[in-house]
C-alpha cells in the first residue's frame, strides 16, 4: 500500500527517467494522495470546529450560573472561542470543501483505475504516451471542474474600495 503524500501544496510535474507514461502515472497518484490528505484535514477541521462550538456554547449557561474567581474572564473567553470558531468555519467552509475534495479524489481514483484497466485513451489496453495523455486530460478536466465549483460558491465580496485621491477625502472620479 502506498504511503499518502503529506505535502500540503499541489503536486507538480516531474520528468521521469523511465519516460512520460511513468511520470504521468506518478503525477496522477500524487494528485490523488493530495486530495485525500486535504479532504481528511477538512473533515477533521469541520468536526473539531463543530464540537468546539457545541461544547463551549453549551458550557456558557453553566459558566454564568456558577460563582468563581475569574468568572467574567471565563465567560468572555468562551464567547470569544465560539465566535472565532464559528467565523473560521464559515470562512473556510470546511464542510463544503470536505465534500468537494472527497468527490474529486474519488473521481480521480476512478479515472486512474479505468486507465490502468486500459479503458482510457485511443489505444486502449496499453499504457502508451497517448493513453497517458488521455489520462492527464481527464485529471486536468476533473481538477478544473473542482476548482470552478469551489470558487462559484464563494460569497461575493462586493465592490472594491476605491482609493482616496482627491482633496478632503473625496474619491477620484472614474
Amino acid at each position: 500500500m502506498r504511503k499518502p503524500n503529506l505535502r500540503f501544496s499541489a503536486p507538480r510535474w516531474r520528468n521521469s527517467e523511465a519516460g512520460f507514461t511513468d511520470a504521468a502515472e506518478r503525477y496522477v497518484l500524487e494528485v490523488i494522495d493530495f486530495y485525500n490528505v486535504r479532504a481528511a484535514w477538512h473533515r477533521r477541521f469541520y468536526r473539531l470546529s463543530g464540537a468546539v462550538v457545541i461544547l463551549v456554547g453549551a458550557a456558557l449557561p453553566v459558566l454564568t450560573a456558577l460563582d468563581f474567581p475569574g468568572k467574567s474572564g471565563a465567560i468572555s473567553a468562551a464567547g470569544f472561542l465560539v465566535a472565532i470558531t464559528t467565523a473560521l468555519k464559515s470562512l473556510y467552509r470546511w464542510d463544503v470543501s470536505w465534500i468537494l475534495l472527497r468527490e474529486t479524489e474519488i473521481e480521480l481514483t476512478r479515472v486512474y483505475l479505468q486507465w490502468r484497466a486500459g479503458g482510457i485513451g485511443p489505444d486502449r489496453g496499453d499504457a502508451s504516451s497517448r493513453s497517458a495523455n488521455a489520462l492527464l486530460d481527464e485529471v486536468f478536466r476533473i481538477r478544473r471542474r473542482e476548482s470552478s465549483q469551489f470558487f462559484k460558491n464563494l460569497p461575493d465580496p462586493g465592490p472594491a474600495v476605491q482609493p482616496v485621491n482627491g482633496p478632503a477625502g473625496t474619491r477620484a472620479a472614474h
